[in-house]
Parts: structure tokens; sequence; C-alpha cells
């Protein structure tokens, strides 16, 4: 399994134990932020015990054999310090696919400096890289935003993800009703072949 990927700003590692209390404080700066695309921050998480829980989960989720783990929560730090910015991952891979789907989020003092786009760019990179070179090796990668979630779309389309879906009212957000879903996607090919570099 893949342990880790720098790109100019951010490392993308899988979060550790002790990690534990920076997570708990870089969702504390600011928690209502989140809302309501991620619901899980405004009860998740909320102590240093529980976000040591999660990581736990997390180490276990990605350890499962059987059947194959699917999901792989990783954290964004910074690569001078060490200091969390957010989160990422590769969820619901699809391993007969070589496929898997990237989410992310940001802490809020540090929105707006490029680095959720750079660390993405990253994690593709990282994604689609042969396994005998230290990657995944997928072949395909998506990313799915609510329509209304305007600065996560952002990611897809500063990195010049191709917009494959609009599923008209197909997700429930709390306090919003019935949103849309935007796809965007990419082949290991296209990536590679457009010289995308974090």
């Amino acid at each position: 399994m893949p342990g880790a990927h720098e790109t100019a700003r951010p490392v993308l590692r899988f979060w550790r134990p002790d990690d534990a209390e920076a997570m708990r404080d870089a969702l504390d700066v600011d928690r209502d932020s989140f809302l309501p695309w991620l619901a899980w921050t405004r009860d998740d998480n909320r102590t240093v015990e529980a976000c040591a829980a999660a990581i736990d989960r997390q180490r276990a989720a990605r350890q499962r054999v059987e059947p194959p783990a699917d999901d792989f929560t990783i954290g964004i730090f910074e690569r001078v310090g060490g200091g969390v910015i957010g989160g990422t991952g590769l969820h619901r891979v699809n391993h007969g696919a070589h496929e898997a789907e990237i989410g992310y989020w940001v802490r809020p003092d540090r929105r707006r400096e490029g680095l959720c786009s750079e660390a993405v760019a990253g994690l593709l990179t990282w994604a689609f890289a042969s396994q005998s070179a230290g990657g995944w090796g997928l072949r395909r990668v998506h990313v799915r935003c609510a329509g209304g979630n305007e600065p996560s779309q952002r990611v897809p389309m500063k990195l010049g993800l191709r917009m494959e879906a609009w599923l008209r009212q197909e997700r429930w957000v709390e306090g919003r009703g019935w949103d849309d879903t935007l796809v965007w996607g990419v082949l290991a090919e296209e990536w590679e072949g457009a010289g995308r570099r974090e």
C-alpha cells in the first residue's frame, strides 16, 4: 500500500494517532463553514478522543482484506512544519475497474490559497502512478460535488477535469433540500498526457 506523496507545499499521507489533536483543531477553526456539505463535521470528531477513534477506524478500513479495502482516508499536511491543512482520500475504490472517487476538505483559515487544488493534483498523480513506482495503479478517478457547493466545484474545474454528469436533484442536503450532483472524471492517460503535475 502506498505510503505518502509530496507536492511543492502539502504532503499527503495517512492520518496517524498523534494527529488527533491537530485534526480536531483544524475542524474547530470554524465548523459551521463546512455545513451543509460535510454534515459529519457537526457532530463527529469534536474531541481528541473522537478524532483518535476516527483515525483508528480509518486504519482498520484500509487494512481490511475481505472484502478488499475500498476506502483510504488521507490527511493533507504542511510540507514544512507538518501542520494539518485538511483531508482527502480515495473512496469507493472499485478494484476491478481500477477506479476511485476523490473527496476533500480544507481547514477554514487555509482556504483560497490553492492548497486544495494542489493536494488533489498530487493525489491524482499518486493515484495514477503504477504500484511498482509507489502509486495506486488506478486508471480512472472521479470527483462528485453538490450542485450548490461552488467552492468544491472549483477544484476539478481548476484542474481541467472533464465534467461527465449532472444528476438533477440526486442528493438530499440537510437545510437545503434536494440538490444536484455534478461529476467530473479523468483517465490516467489524460492526466499524464496533459503533463499535469502538482
